[in-house]
């Protein structure tokens, strides 16, 4: 490994900072030494692979220590959804389950997460923090257990049995996975109840919630982002507002919080404001309201 004496340390630090950076949306800029260029391994024809993800491709047995990804996107976090929706109060229990299946199957399958983890980053940073070190864990794991597969970039099934052609153990990952499901749902189902923490389905109605809809919330919502001729573009994801505006210093953070939104995150001229499970339900009535006002 050249320039890291002790892989086993070294990806799992990897691992903790690299889910640490995701919230700023930096750790793409983390991965890509990991991924494409540290390490080197020559094949049978002089070619010279360097990265873990090429040098895994072309048959280097010492790579695939980006394993452990799998771990908590196929496994983990899928869990940490199901703790989630059976955590919500009951009557947005359906609501709520409906949105976390559908997160967890696209963890798994895709090994997209953010859908997850945007859904309790802000809400309870004491999960994702949790998060962040089991995600570093993973990797030592699968490392000290012999446990390889190929990844392009996500961790998901479709990798799993794609790029399967050079991997070690890979009977291990199921049983290994399902313990660190358990792990993960235990940990996040109890310290919910426990810490009476807002995740998707708890969250307490705020004054103007419970004195408007959410069509009444709409003009109040464009004037946050700074007015209708402030918004260039406006989006939705499964738990927050994605805006992008014209001019950012227009936008009023502190309202939109006073608002209900649970985070406000700032990057360039887009806008995130993370309302949980009612943020495409917003995000319809504000298209409404632009268009009629």
């Amino acid at each position: 490994m050249g320039c890291l004496p002790e892989p086993v340390v070294a990806f799992g630090i990897y691992g903790f900072i690299e889910r640490c950076l995701v919230p700023f949306g930096l750790h793409h800029i983390w991965n890509v030494p990991f991924q494409m260029q540290i390490g080197e391994y020559t094949n049978a024809a002089g070619q010279v692979f360097h990265g873990d993800i090429p040098r895994y491709m072309a048959g280097d047995p010492t790579a695939g220590k980006l394993s452990g990804g799998f771990l908590f996107k196929m496994y983990g976090l899928p869990a940490a959804a199901i703790a989630i929706w059976h955590s919500a109060k009951p009557e947005n229990r359906a609501k709520v389950g409906g949105i976390m299946i559908s997160a967890a199957l696209t963890s798994f399958l895709t090994g997209i997460t953010e859908p997850i983890e945007f859904s309790f980053m802000f809400v309870a940073p004491i999960l994702y923090i949790i998060h962040a070190i089991l995600a570093g864990l993973a990797f030592p794991i699968c490392i000290l257990l012999g446990m390889r597969d190929g990844t392009s970039f996500s961790h998901g099934l479709i990798d799993f049995i794609v790029l399967s052609g050079n991997s070690s153990k890979l009977w291990l990952f199921p049983i290994v996975g399902i313990g660190y499901a358990i792990v993960y749902y235990t940990i996040f189902r109890v310290l919910i109840k426990a810490l009476d923490l807002k995740t998707p389905g708890r969250e307490d109605a705020t004054e103007d919630a419970k004195a408007t809809g959410t069509s009444e919330m709409a003009p109040a919502l464009v004037a946050a982002f700074g007015g209708k001729e402030n918004i260039t573009n406006l989006d939705a994801c499964i738990t927050r507002l994605r805006v992008s505006v014209a001019d950012v210093s227009k936008v009023d953070q502190a309202g939109l919080k006073k608002l209900g939104a649970a985070g406000v995150v700032v990057a360039g001229s887009g806008v995130q404001a993370i309302f949980g499970t009612k943020s495409d339900n917003l995000k319809t009535e504000m298209d409404e309201y632009i268009r009629n006002h």
